[in-house]
């Protein structure tokens, strides 16, 4: 039994008929939002919309792959500047990558300012045969300082393309180091043989700290940074976020409310690895600080040299422009072929 703090037993709390009635609403709220959320996703995923879907997927693939050409004549064709004298605006910094809170990449053990790990496993099922992820860890600073000969600035990594130093290790070839095969092992798993008919491969991407960095963004003092989003999905998520779910009422419609809420928070705590929070930084508002901007211009962090930095560039823009372009292609002719079969 509990009591208060003089000793006294507290009377137990017996919940009434208004109490068994505002569950209920809870319940069938808590349904009716369920059944909203697979009814949606039912009309917007279907047999008829995925031709849509696939080809809109295929443009958005070709309109990465012409941003990534955007962003190598960029590169290629700004000269760079340094740090205690670079203009507002696009600017080109090289130096070294410095930052308080970096972490040790799982594999190779170096200090990273950002680091992705997967471990995958080949599998020989007809249905799901190929590669299939086993773990997918990430690491990412907030902000960092780049270094030269004639100073430091800052740099907010929010939205940055980045392009790492990619190693990858293979059952085929042999043992990976002692800290990939823990790390298999907190999979539940074991590095298989190298004659295993089920393969296993780790992929580790990573920028060293204290190491050459390559950077192309927009130079601005912070003051000239919005505190907010400045476009729609970001804020819309914040807001989600910052939206704490409120019982205001004992009716079927606070119910609702409370419990739509409570969905759209979850939603966007589920998306935030996605759409990470719109945290500038904290400095003196005069400092300058390189940023993604809100103009649309290249924000690219390489832990590699420039010449190597377009050489990525270029491969992604290709695979972008051809691969979206084949699936627009390949997603017309699929529909017109299906669309004169039902005709005829």
């Amino acid at each position: 039994m509990k009591t208060a703090a003089d000793g006294r037993p507290l009377p137990r709390y017996r919940p009434g008929p208004r109490d068994w009635l505002q569950l209920a609403y809870l319940g069938g709220a808590a349904l009716l939002v369920g059944f909203l959320g697979l009814f949606g996703f039912a009309l917007i995923f279907n047999g008829v919309t995925i031709f849509g879907w696939l080809f809109a997927a295929g443009f958005f693939m070709f309109r990465y792959g012409f941003l990534q050409y955007r962003d190598r004549l960029a590169v290629s064709g700004t000269a760079t500047a340094k740090a205690s004298s670079a203009a507002i605006g696009l600017t080109e910094l090289v130096g070294l990558g410095h930052a308080d809170d970096t972490s040790k990449a799982p594999v190779s053990e170096t200090p990273c300012l950002f680091w992705s790990v997967n471990v995958e496993q080949w599998q020989r099922r007809s249905k799901r045969r190929g590669w299939h992820n086993k773990l997918h860890r990430t690491f990412a600073v907030g902000t960092l300082e780049l270094e030269d000969q004639s100073g430091r600035v800052l740099v907010w990594t929010r939205g940055a393309e980045l392009v790492s130093v990619k190693q990858v290790w293979k059952s085929e070839d042999g043992n990976p180091p002692e800290a990939a095969l823990r790390l298999v092992a907190a999979t539940g798993l074991q590095w298989p043989e190298p004659s295993s008919g089920y393969p296993m491969r780790i992929t580790e991407e990573r920028i060293l700290s204290e190491a050459p960095l390559y950077v192309m963004g927009t130079l601005a003092e912070r003051r000239q940074i919005p505190d907010r989003p400045t476009s729609l999905l970001p804020r819309l998520l914040n807001r989600w976020l910052d939206t704490a779910p409120r019982l205001d009422g004992q009716s079927f419609g606070a119910a609702f409310r409370f419990t739509s809420q409570a969905a759209r928070r979850f939603l966007a705590r589920d998306l935030q690895t996605v759409i990470p929070r719109w945290t500038p930084p904290d400095v003196d508002p005069h400092r300058v600080v390189v940023w993604k901007g809100d103009q649309r211009r290249a924000f690219i962090i390489a832990g590699v040299v420039e010449r190597e930095a377009i050489r990525a560039l270029s491969r992604r823009a290709w695979l972008g422009i051809l691969g979206g372009g084949a699936l627009m292609v390949g997603t017309l002719l699929v529909a017109v072929w299906k669309l004169t079969g039902v005709i005829r």
